[in-house]
């Protein structure tokens, strides 16, 4: 019966799991995903969270799981007239209260919704213009002292039948869901900096590593950058319902990108009429830079994931919240995924962060690393960081994926890196981002290869991979550099084969393994019985074996040796291997497990003898003239009328003072710049006074300290 009812017990997750408790009753429980102790949320700390049991509460357990409660459902409903609305004539209500006032109504509506006849259950008129409180009744049921039970209920509303029922619709999935929500992936976290026309976003990858709690899987599919030049974000809200009432979801974005896996265009499942546009397999990135910025105007940014539904249970795809809140004095509250970001000019002699020049400092294998600063506020002075390599499984040779740490702090930065194709895609930390690029496989270094230059033979080898065990398999004799050495006398005998009996060869192959050597053995077609490798293929070859540790006995094909009788006439005749002559193939790896690579950081700074050059080439106001208004000036919040004035004034140097004068020499206002790296100040064309400055023309000095003085004007026309 019960797996009737939910299918193979081998599929339900507690059974995968290895634990399941008494009172989960379809074994959906499991610690990782609803061991939220009994509020039903992580993070919180209540009782019962990450306890590794069940506690009532929790989703999937006992009362909170749907599959696993007695439903009644609704049995009876009545509308109470509470009080006409403004000008309705009629005065009638129905005097109901909730509680018995001589009227005895809990047994009256008892009665009512207990009724033998369903139809006497519910009521038939329809109350317009009044003030209505609704009654649902679920029941009879016995509710003894001391007990608690739960009850499920739904509000749906809609501003038509087609809306209520489609708001209805939603309601019931949630509820076959097991009041668990389709959520996004989680929250990424946005870092910023912005410079002379630009702004450069970088975030994290955390997004793309969970699991949605109803379908246990990693439904990641994305990422979208949207932009604003206001906090609630309502530029990008362009994005209507097809019936027109309203924006929906956070708009339109200026970027977006998603996992190459073929899940792109729109989503099968509408809302409203509107698809979920799931992008185009660009593949994802986690930098993002903003060029077409105006100065001096402030935007926000917001990156938010998301995921590709479900179509089987009928979930739209989910995107993260926007969720900028503003106090009552106009400050805004920026959620982890959200930037604000102004951009300008540098002071003078502002110099970016930059790292040293990385090094590799053990393993074999071969890439080119590089590591790029994608947001110099965060990079650090002085430290020293490594990247290390982590292949799928021991027997890998190739490494899947890089860890970044910062060995000055102990801290890793993160693991998991994934961006092996130097495509600049992968993840990002502490203001930088590696540029990783190695091959996917093992190849032969063509140029080390060879017979030694002592050889006196005249003949080339070639050599191939057999592809009878994986080209990146890990084993005893492989991927190391090999030997084969010649002989005049017999050295070893060969393996025998169908159709290939065993010879004695005048020859011995050695893998050169990194703590010692290992005699190979071999296969070898000798038809001339000369003992070596004297006729071009088919008619000779020799195929080097290597075994599969998990199956010890069954040699491997691993390489082909054959004469390359390319360029043979020029060499002269073929002079066969022998005494003196040794063949070398050696291997080029990619990088893997044993590579360690390390760089060291420098911090932005302020370069005194490029400030100097820097300061000379004059700091001024934008706009200039200033014409009623600055197009980067922000709205007033909460307030109507236009928001406050404001010039910049430009190409400053750090810890500098401007005045500002009349053209009679009248101090105006005095403004310091705060020694940060943005090398502009603003003005709200307020005197010192706090009065509104006047029309007219104005002189400017700029007090730089060292790197000396500069005086200019501007003009203000309101």
């Amino acid at each position: 019966r019960f797996e009737q009812q939910f299918g193979p017990i081998e599929g339900r997750p507690a059974f995968r799991e290895g634990k399941w408790w008494t009172g989960d009753e379809d074994l959906d429980w499991i610690a990782e995903l609803h061991d939220t102790g009994g509020d039903g949320v992580f993070g919180t700390n209540d009782t019962g969270e990450e306890d590794g049991m069940p506690t009532e509460g929790e989703t999937n357990f006992d009362r909170t799981d749907l599959h696993e409660s007695d439903q009644i459902g609704l049995t009876g409903f009545k509308l109470n007239r509470i009080r006409a609305g403004q000008g309705n004539p009629s005065t009638e209500v129905d005097n109901i209260v909730f509680f018995s006032s001589g009227e005895n109504w809990p047994q009256r509506l008892y009665d009512k919704f207990t009724a033998f006849n369903p139809a006497d259950r519910f009521d038939t008129g329809v109350a317009l213009n009044y003030n209505i409180g609704f009654l649902f009744a679920s029941g009879p049921f016995t509710l003894q002292a001391g007990k608690t039970e739960r009850f499920s209920l739904a509000l749906a509303y809609g501003a038509d039948l087609d809306e209520l029922r489609n708001t209805v619709r939603t309601v019931q999935r949630i509820y076959n869901a097991n009041y668990q929500f389709a959520t996004p992936p989680e929250m990424p976290t946005l870092t910023a900096e912005s410079g002379d026309g630009y702004v450069r976003l970088s975030w994290d990858d955390v997004s793309e590593r969970g699991s949605d709690p109803v379908t246990l899987r990693n439904d990641f599919e994305g990422y979208r950058i949207y932009r604003a030049t206001d906090p609630e974000f309502q530029d990008p809200r362009v994005i209507s319902t097809a019936r027109g009432t309203g924006p929906i979801g956070n708009g339109k974005p200026i970027a977006q990108f998603d996992l190459k896996n073929g899940k792109k265009g729109f989503s099968n499942i509408s809302v409203e009429g509107v698809s979920y546009y799931l992008g185009k397999d660009t593949g994802i990135k986690h930098t993002y830079t903003d060029t077409t910025v105006q100065n001096g105007q402030l935007y926000y940014y917001a990156v938010t994931s998301y995921d590709h539904g479900s179509d089987s249970l009928e979930f739209y795809p989910s995107e993260n919240a926007i969720a900028v809140s503003r106090t009552p004095r106009g400050g805004t509250i920026l959620p982890k995924n959200v930037v604000a970001m102004q951009p300008n000019p540098k002071v003078s002699g502002f110099v970016p962060a930059t790292t040293s020049n990385v090094t590799k400092i053990s393993g074999s294998g071969r890439g080119e690393v590089d590591v790029v600063v994608v947001n110099s506020d965060l990079v650090p002075e002085d430290h020293e960081f490594n990247i290390t390599f982590r292949a799928a499984s021991p027997e890998s040779i190739r490494a899947q994926y890089y860890d970044f740490h910062d060995i000055t702090t102990g801290q890793a930065l993160f693991t998991n890196g994934y961006d092996l194709q130097g495509e600049g895609i992968g993840q990002v930390a502490a203001g930088l981002m590696p540029i990783i690029s190695t091959p996917e496989t093992m190849s032969i270094d063509t140029i080390r290869s060879g017979f030694t230059p002592e050889s006196p033979t005249n003949v080339r080898f070639k050599s191939t991979y057999q592809y009878l065990l994986p080209i990146n398999f890990i084993r005893p004799g492989y991927p190391d550099d090999i030997s084969i050495t010649f002989s005049d006398t017999y050295q070893d005998t060969s393996l025998g084969a169908i159709g290939l009996p065993k010879r004695p060869a005048k020859f011995r192959i050695v893998a050169h393994g990194e703590d010692e050597d290992l005699r190979l053995k071999f296969r070898f077609r000798d038809l001339d019985e000369d003992g070596t490798l004297s006729q071009a293929y088919p008619s000779e070859y020799i195929d080097v074996m290597t075994y599969d540790p998990k199956a010890p006995t069954r040699p491997q094909v691993t390489w082909r040796v054959v004469l390359d009788t390319t360029g043979q006439t020029e060499r002269g005749p073929i002079q066969p291997p022998g005494p003196g002559d040794v063949y070398n193939l050696q291997v080029n790896l990619p990088l893997g497990a044993d590579d360690v690579y390390q760089f060291t950081s420098k911090a932005q700074y302020i370069d005194s003898q490029l400030a100097d050059e820097e300061f000379n080439q004059k700091p001024y106001v934008v706009p200039n003239p200033y014409v009623g208004s600055a197009s980067f000036e922000a709205e007033r919040f909460a307030v109507s009328g236009r928001g406050e004035r404001r010039l910049e004034f430009r190409g400053l140097p750090a810890n500098c003072t401007i005045r500002i004068y009349t053209i009679r020499g009248e101090l105006v206002q005095t403004l310091q710049h705060d020694g940060s790296n943005d090398g502009y100040v603003s003005w709200d064309l307020r005197t010192k006074d706090n009065l509104d400055v006047a029309p007219g023309l104005y002189l400017y000095h700029v007090d730089g300290g060292n790197l000396g003085v500069h005086i200019d004007k501007f003009a203000i026309i309101k």
